[in-house]
C-alpha cells in the first residue's frame, strides 16, 4: 500500500459536455423526458409550450423523496436497465441515466414537482439553477434545493400522482419543425387503435397518449403526429369483424377493404362482405353445438412493409413498429390481455394459429364455407403476424349476463383465467378463435382472388402460345388428381392448339417485321414529301406568272420556260410516288447479330440533319456489345422512332442532348437512351401504356409543330412489335441523372 490515496474529482462542467455529447439535438433531450413520463407508466403526458417556457408533465407513478435521492440525484444509474420493466409492464425505454442533463441541455432553470402513488399526501418540490454551474468547481457543488410539500400540482387528467417538470430560460427557440423532430423520438410509445377511445375507463395499460399545447407555435400538432399518422395510413387492407346477440342468433359480419394498387397492379379500391353463423366449425366438426359468444368486434390492419410507404416513413420503422405492436390482441373491457398477440413479448402465443399453418403449407382454409374453397392455394396468401395489427374487444362481464339470462351451463362462456392474463380455454373461446381467424381467411381468399385478377389483366397482353404453356404447367402440377387418360387427352389437344397459335404468331411476327422499315422510310418520306411539296408549289406559281407575263408581252420564249418549270415539277411529284418502304430479301432475313455502336453511329449520322444543335454521347456503348439477332432494318426502325420521340420531347428544352449507354448483368443485356426532353408526364409504373397504338401525352407547343417529327401515336407501338419479334423487352426505367427520360431495350444476355 502506497503512503497517499486521492479521489477523483470531476469538474462541474462536464455537465454541460455530457449534454452536449450524449443528447445532441433539443428534440431527443425533450424526448428523454417524454420516455421518463413513459416509464412511470404514465397514460398521458403533456407538453406545453409557451415563449420561454416548457411544461412536461405526466399522470404516471411519480417520484418519493427515497426515489429522488437514490435515482434523480444520480447520474448514469443503471436501475432502468436491470430492472427491465415498469410496475405496469411497460419496457422501459430510458437506459442512460441522463434525464437530468436533458433538463440542463434545454434550459437554465428547471422546478422538478412530483407527487408519488405510495405518498399520496406529500409531493416534492425541487429547484435546479444551471446557471449556478461554474467551470473548474467540482460537481458536487452543484446544489439541488428541494423540500417536502402538503399539496400535489396540477396533472394531467386530475391525476393524484405524477411529475411535473418546468423549463425556464429555454436555450432553445421551439417552432414546428422541432415539435416534428420530438415526434419522430416518441411516436412508437401509442398504439393507433389508443385514437379511437377517448374514454378513460377504456384505456389499455399500454396505451400512452402526448398531448401537445402549443398555441403560439402553428402547426404544432400536426407537425408532431405526422410521423404517428405515417404508420397508422400505410395499411393496404383493413378487416373488420362484429358480432351482436351471438347467443340469440344474430349473426356475425366480416368487411374486407383492399385499397388501390393491392394486389399489385389491382386498379380500384375493393370491398367484400360476408355474413357468418356462428359457432364457425373446422373441418371434422361435427357434433353440433350452441353459439357461446354473444358479442365480440374487432378491427385487423394488414400491412406490406417494404417498398415506398406513405407520409416518409421508412420500411425500417414500419417494420420495428410492427415487430412491437403486432400480431392481434385480445382486449376485455378496454384492457389487454397480455397473453395474446402484441409484438416480441408474445412471438410464442400464436394464438390464432397463424404461424402454424404457415409451416404446414396450408393451401385451404379449414374454417370458409365450401363455396368459398377453391383450388388457387390462397392460405398461401395468409398475412404472417408481423405483418398485421389488430384488436380483439370483448366483455366477460357481459358474456357472464348474457350466459346466464338463458340459464347456460356453468362456464360455457368466455371467462377471465385467475392470473387475468388470459381466458379459460373453455368451449367458448375457441368460438371467438375460430370467428377471429375465419376473418383473415377470408383475407387470403379475397386477396388471391384479386390477384389473380389483376395477373390476368397483364395476360391480355401476352401470346397465346404463352397461355397454352401456361395450362400445360397446371395439368402437370395436378396430374395426380386427375385420371392419366384425360391428362394424355388434354395435353394432346392443347400441344396440337399450341402448334397452330405459333404458327400464326409467327406469320404475325413477320408481318410485323415489314414495319419496321415502314416506320424508318416512313418518316423519312413525310419530311421529303414536305420539302417537295414546298417545291412543286413554287415551280407551279412560278410557271403561272410566267405565262402571264409572256402573254402579256407577247414573249413566247417565257411560255417555253414555263413549259419546262412544268416538266420538272411533274417529275417531282411523281418522285413523291417513289417514297415506298421496298425491302430486299437481306433486309427482311436476320443472319448475325449486329454491333450495336456501328449501328448506333449509322442512325444518328441520318437523323442529324433532322435534329440540329442536339449534342449526342455515345461513348458508354462497348466496341463489342451486339444486338440480339435482328435485320438493319429493325434496328435502324427502333432507333429512329426513339429519337424521334426524343427530338420532340427536346424542342423546348434550353440543353438538347441525348445520351447511348449499353451494357450486361448477370440475367440480360441492354441499351439505353436518355435524353433532357419534358419527361413523360406520367409516373415510369404507368409508363407501359405509351406503347400502345395512338397513345400520345407528348405537349408540343403550337410555334414548334412545324419542326416536330411524326406525331401518328405509332412509334412506339410500332417500337414493341419489333422488339417483341426479336425477344427483346422495351420500356421505360428511371431517368439516368442528368436526364428527364430513359428508355430501355434489353434482352437475354449471351452466354460468356
Amino acid at each position: 500500500m502506497l503512503k497517499h490515496q486521492e479521489h477523483f474529482v470531476v469538474d462541474a462542467s462536464l455537465l454541460q459536455e455530457l449534454g452536449e455529447r450524449l443528447i445532441g439535438r433539443p428534440a431527443i433531450a425533450l424526448g428523454e423526458l417524454v420516455k421518463n413520463s413513459y416509464d412511470a407508466d404514465a397514460p398521458t403526458c403533456r407538453l406545453e409550450f409557451s415563449e420561454d417556457q416548457i411544461v412536461i408533465s405526466d399522470s404516471g407513478d411519480g417520484m418519493s423523496e427515497s426515489d429522488f435521492l437514490a435515482y434523480w440525484m444520480r447520474l448514469g444509474t443503471t436501475h432502468k436497465i436491470d430492472e427491465g420493466s415498469s410496475p405496469g409492464g411497460r419496457p422501459l425505454s430510458g437506459s442512460k441515466g441522463i434525464g437530468r442533463l436533458s433538463v440542463q441541455f434545454l434550459a437554465d432553470e428547471m422546478i422538478l414537482e412530483s407527487t408519488s402513488k405510495t405518498t399520496p399526501n406529500e409531493s416534492l418540490y425541487a429547484i435546479v439553477d444551471w446557471k449556478s454551474v461554474v467551470r473548474g468547481q467540482d460537481l458536487s457543488t452543484v446544489n439541488v434545493e428541494w423540500e417536502p410539500r402538503p399539496e400535489h400540482p396540477n396533472y394531467p387528467e386530475g391525476s393524484q400522482s405524477g411529475t411535473r417538470i418546468t423549463l425556464k430560460g429555454l436555450k432553445t427557440k421551439w417552432d414546428a419543425d422541432a415539435i416534428g423532430q420530438l415526434g419522430d423520438e416518441v411516436w412508437m410509445f401509442r398504439s393507433p387503435f389508443k385514437r379511437t377511445r377517448k374514454r378513460t375507463e377504456d384505456r389499455r395499460p399500454e396505451d400512452f397518449d402526448i398531448e401537445i399545447d402549443a398555441p403560439e407555435i402553428e402547426g404544432a400538432r400536426s407537425a408532431f403526429d405526422e410521423r404517428f399518422e405515417a404508420v397508422f395510413s400505410n395499411w393496404k387492407a383493413r378487416i373488420i369483424g362484429n358480432l351482436e346477440n351471438g347467443r340469440s342468433g344474430g349473426k356475425a359480419s366480416i368487411s374486407l377493404e383492399f385499397r388501390k394498387g393491392y394486389p399489385e397492379h389491382s386498379d380500384k379500391i375493393e370491398r367484400f362482405h360476408e355474413t357468418v353463423d356462428l359457432p364457425v366449425r373446422r373441418d371434422g366438426e361435427k357434433k353440433p353445438f350452441e353459439p357461446l359468444v354473444d358479442r365480440a368486434s374487432f378491427e385487423i390492419l394488414v400491412y406490406k412493409p417494404e417498398g415506398a410507404q406513405r407520409g416518409g416513413i421508412s420500411v425500417g420503422d414500419l417494420r420495428e413498429y410492427l415487430s412491437k405492436f403486432g400480431n392481434v390482441s385480445v382486449y376485455d373491457s378496454g384492457f389487454r390481455l397480455p397473453y395474446y398477440g402484441f409484438g416480441r413479448d408474445a412471438a410464442g402465443q400464436d394464438w390464432l394459429s397463424i404461424a402454424l399453418d404457415q409451416g404446414r403449407r396450408l393451401n385451404a382454409s379449414e374454417l370458409l364455407p365450401e363455396r368459398l374453397r377453391t383450388q388457387n392455394k390462397y392460405m398461401q396468401d395468409l398475412p404472417a403476424p408481423g405483418r398485421i395489427l389488430g384488436a380483439v374487444e370483448i366483455d366477460t362481464n357481459h358474456e357472464r349476463t348474457a350466459a346466464e339470462r338463458v340459464k347456460a351451463a356453468p362456464g360455457s362462456w368466455l371467462q377471465i383465467q385467475p392470473g387475468r392474463d388470459r381466458l379459460h380455454d373453455n368451449l367458448a373461446f375457441p368460438q371467438l378463435r375460430n370467428f377471429v381467424r375465419l376473418s383473415l381467411d377470408f383475407y387470403a381468399n379475397r386477396y388471391r382472388l384479386l390477384a389473380l385478377r389483376a395477373d390476368e389483366k397483364g395476360r391480355d397482353q401476352e401470346p397465346a402460345s404463352r397461355k397454352y404453356e401456361r395450362a400445360m404447367a397446371v395439368i402437370e402440377r395436378n396430374r395426380s388428381e386427375i385420371p392419366a387418360s384425360v391428362v394424355r387427352e388434354v395435353k394432346r389437344e392443347l400441344t396440337d392448339a399450341r402448334k397452330s397459335r405459333l404458327e400464326e404468331e409467327d406469320e404475325l411476327d413477320r408481318r410485323a417485321a415489314l414495319l419496321a422499315p415502314l416506320a424508318s422510310a416512313g418518316m423519312a418520306a413525310m419530311s421529303m414529301n414536305h420539302e417537295i411539296a414546298r417545291e412543286t408549289a413554287f415551280l407551279k406559281r412560278a410557271g403561272s406568272r410566267l405565262r402571264r407575263i409572256a402573254k402579256d408581252n407577247s414573249i413566247p420564249e417565257l411560255s417555253s420556260i414555263a413549259d419546262e418549270f412544268d416538266e420538272v415539277r411533274h417529275r417531282l411529284e411523281s418522285l413523291q410516288d417513289l417514297f415506298a418502304p421496298l425491302l430486299s430479301d437481306t433486309d427482311i432475313e436476320a443472319s448475325g447479330r449486329l454491333r450495336i455502336r456501328a449501328v448506333v453511329e449509322q442512325v444518328v449520322g441520318a437523323m442529324r440533319v433532322l435534329m440540329p444543335r442536339v449534342e449526342f454521347d455515345l461513348s458508354g456503348i462497348p466496341a463489342n456489345m451486339r444486338f440480339p439477332l435482328g435485320s438493319l432494318a429493325e434496328w435502324n426502325a427502333i432507333l429512329q422512332n426513339v429519337l424521334a420521340n426524343a427530338w420532340n420531347a427536346m424542342l423546348n428544352s434550353k440543353k438538347a442532348k441525348v445520351m447511348f449507354r449499353a451494357g450486361r448483368d448477370t440475367r440480360k443485356e441492354w441499351l439505353r437512351i436518355s435524353d433532357t426532353g419534358q419527361g413523360l408526364g406520367i409516373p415510369v409504373p404507368e409508363a407501359p401504356q405509351l406503347f400502345e397504338p395512338f397513345e400520345r401525352r407528348l405537349v408540343i407547343s403550337e410555334d414548334k409543330r412545324s419542326i416536330a417529327i411524326g406525331g401518328q401515336g405509332l412509334g412506339l407501338a410500332i417500337v414493341r412489335m419489333i422488339a417483341h419479334r426479336r425477344s427483346a423487352t422495351v420500356r421505360f426505367v428511371l431517368p439516368e441523372e442528368g436526364y428527364s427520360t430513359t428508355f430501355e431495350l434489353s434482352w437475354a444476355g449471351a452466354k460468356q
